[in-house]
Order: structure tokens, then C-alpha cells, then sequence
């Protein structure tokens, strides 16, 4: 499955170097994600950096699927996205549009527990971080 998910993916790789370097890229994904395997997130974030791309991250999400949602590896859950999820899509769209509003997720402190992680933006160079 992942060399078809590599083939399938070298035309959307090969115009990479076409986006603007002052486009910020969001990279998002489950780790459980069985539509698009994470692997491919990993792909497009090596691109990014072989082609000197300025501003781009990537978030992995353990034990999430393709919809954010909690997922096992072989089959797909669905649901809400994760609270967290839509947390580090707005703290990344804040960072980016040069707004400064703050926006506060209240969790149960069992949740807290299990979905900790910091959301890793760097506009001078890839950045990688995983959700856990």
C-alpha cells in the first residue's frame, strides 16, 4: 500500500516547487489515517524541504483517522474532529493571518492527559510535530 500511495503521489509532488514561498503550508494528518497513509504526509514535508519551501509544518495525530476522529489502524471511525485538532488549525491560521485573538479550549482533565503536544510552527525552515 505505501509504494502505491508513493506513485500515486510524484505528480502532486513534482509541482511543489510552483507554490509561492510566501504561501505557509499546513500539513495535516492521522496517523491512523486509512484513506491517505501518513507516509504521504511525510513525503510532501520532504519535498517542501528539497525544494526550500520557507513555511511549512506538519502536525501527525496518533490513534486519529482520515476524518480526526478516533480510528484503529484498520478501520475508520467517525465523528466530531478532535476539539485539539481544530485548536492547532486555528493557532496555526492566527499565526499566519497576523491576528492576535485568543482562543481557549476547555477539556476534562482526562482528556488533557491523553491529547497533549505543542503545535510546531517555523516560517524559517520545516518543522514536524505529532500530537499525542
Amino acid at each position: 500500500m505505501w509504494l502505491r500511495s508513493a506513485f500515486n503521489l510524484i505528480p502532486t509532488l513534482s509541482i511543489i516547487g510552483n507554490v509561492s514561498k510566501s504561501t505557509g503550508i499546513l500539513i495535516l494528518n492521522g496517523e491512523n489515517d486509512s484513506l491517505t497513509p501518513v507516509q504521504q504526509a511525510f513525503l510532501l514535508q520532504q519535498r517542501l524541504t528539497e525544494v526550500n519551501h520557507p513555511d511549512h509544518t506538519l502536525i501527525t495525530y496518533p490513534n486519529l483517522g482520515h476524518v480526526f476522529y478516533p480510528s484503529s489502524q484498520w478501520s475508520t471511525g467517525f465523528g466530531p474532529i478532535q476539539r485539539y485538532v481544530l485548536a492547532d488549525i486555528y493557532s496555526w491560521l492566527e499565526a499566519h493571518s497576523g491576528l492576535s485573538h485568543s482562543y481557549v479550549i476547555t477539556t476534562t482533565a482526562s482528556t488533557m492527559g491523553a491529547n497533549t503536544s505543542s503545535l510546531n510552527t517555523n516560517t524559517t525552515s520545516a518543522s514536524s510535530s505529532s500530537r499525542r
